[in-house]
């Protein structure tokens, strides 16, 4: 295969899953955005209280330009000056441009906008916007389990399709009994092996020092069984209703397996948080990189989501939606740090990292696992293989409708007993539909005029 046409088809890959960022068109702001990332993170690894304004206010500053480069970029007019095959001085300009016109009305908004200056406190600089970045950032964390939904119940999807495709197979039993025994198989045997290969990073190095390390080591461990033990319990409780629906599936078995990676990670970044905090050591290198790999692989399924989504809206385009990731991955980026430095009239309340990641962690894996105890559920309603319980308006009406329609074909029901403005009455009567009476009323009198019109033509 020829060189050009291999790397073509490499670019094309990176184009689709970063959306452009890497993209000849693109590389310009790329390269504006990640010395914006370094300064902050120059920020973040300086601790500075009297660091926390500035970045405050360069933060906010290079996310407005990327905001107004969105808003520009969602314009076909603009595309010939903003997405040019190489970095050139017109395309520097633009940007150093809208950089310009944001420093000045976001200066402007830190001289004159303080919560003293304003008539109302809470939309002065110095309390919304550090808030309202502290909130992205945990906002973003929680509510990753709601993203990785999606493509759990893809990958689910096609194991479930792949080993057992035809639904009345008599093996579909035995593969999901075998499916459940490794389900449940996997969190201990995980959990057993974190115990082992970690263990002698909490016990004491010196003897002198504190046992409380190895103490929470081993209540993490004992609260973690008691966990398993209870999604568990949840997983063989949908096996058993999937049984009795006659839909034996593997569907549930391994969106549990992928859910409870998500749980043991944040479960374990929580505990060597606190190991970090307690023995005040310094970057872990490898809970660092486990955290960027998935914040990463997050942000790719978000964005990936997110463009499949928007287009309707006419916002975003394949061209402007990186403007849009490269201003939200600042925000949040500025909300962690913001949280160490302070800035504004909110101080500082963590002094490290892993006090933000102790916080955070402990809260995404509270609601991973609440998210699981009731979407595991409905998920299997949704897709049948077990009895719903629930129904929604949309889902009655079908059924009504499917089930008058039944009744005229097997002749149990003469049609034209039941008009249509019969029925749609007993759905208003019932509260499924909202309709307006006048529009019954019409279809009443329209009935009522046909059928006085049949016998004038009969005889």
């Amino acid at each position: 295969m020829p060189e050009p046409m291999r790397r073509s088809k490499i670019g094309t890959k990176l184009d689709k899953y970063f959306h452009k960022i890497f993209n000849p068109s693109h590389i310009a702001y790329t390269i504006f955005f990640f010395i914006e990332v370094l300064i902050l993170i120059l920020f973040f690894f300086l601790g500075s209280t009297s660091l926390g304004n500035i970045g405050l206010f360069l933060a906010t500053t290079f996310s407005f330009s990327f905001i107004i480069l969105m808003l520009l970029g969602g314009y076909s007019k603009f595309d010939r000056y903003l997405f040019t095959k190489s970095l050139d001085q017109q395309k520097t300009l633009i940007f150093i441009g809208s950089l310009g016109f944001s420093s000045i009305v976001i200066l402007l908004y830190f001289l004159f906008g303080n919560s003293t200056q304003i008539p109302i406190e809470f939309l002065g600089w110095d309390y919304i916007l550090p808030g309202f970045y502290i909130l992205i950032y945990f906002g973003w964390n929680m509510a990753q389990i709601f993203f990785l939904k999606s493509s759990f119940e893809h990958i689910s999807d096609r194991v479930n399709a792949k080993i057992l495709p035809n639904r009345e197979s008599k093996r579909n039993k035995t593969f999901s009994v075998m499916f459940l025994i490794l389900a449940l198989l996997v969190p201990v045997l995980a959990q057993l092996g974190t115990y082992f290969a970690f263990i002698p990073f909490f016990e004491p190095q010196n003897p002198g020092d504190s046992l409380e390390p190895l103490w929470w080591f081993n209540g993490w461990n004992i609260a973690m069984y008691v966990l398993i033990l209870l999604i568990s319990y949840r997983l063989v409780f949908l096996h058993i209703k999937s049984v009795k629906n006659d839909t034996q599936n593997i569907f549930s078995s391994v969106f549990f397996i992928l859910i409870w990676l998500i749980a043991w990670y944040r479960s374990f970044s929580f505990i060597n948080s606190f190991r970090s905090v307690t023995e005040a050591l310094g970057i872990d290198v490898f809970r660092a990189v486990i955290d960027v790999l998935l914040m990463i692989f997050t942000a790719v399924l978000v964005i990936r989501g997110l463009g499949s989504r928007t287009f309707k809206f006419r916002i975003f385009n394949p061209n402007n939606l990186a403007f849009f990731l490269f201003a939200f991955t600042l925000i949040y980026i500025e909300g962690q740090i913001v949280m160490i430095t302070g800035a504004g009239s909110i101080s500082g309340t963590y002094t490290s990292r892993s006090q933000v990641n102790l916080t955070n962690n402990f809260v995404a894996l509270l609601i991973t696992i609440i998210f699981y105890w009731f979407y595991s559920e409905y998920v299997l309603e949704k897709k049948g293989l077990i009895v719903k319980k629930l129904f929604k308006q949309e889902e009655v009406i079908q059924i009504v409708t499917d089930f008058k329609t039944y009744l005229i074909n097997s002749g149990a029901l003469d049609s034209n007993k039941v008009t249509d403005w019969e029925f749609q009455n007993y759905l208003k009567n019932k509260k499924l539909i909202h309709d307006e009476i006048e529009d019954i009323e019409e279809l009443k009198n329209s009935d009522e005029t046909n059928d006085v019109e049949e016998p004038q033509e009969e005889l």
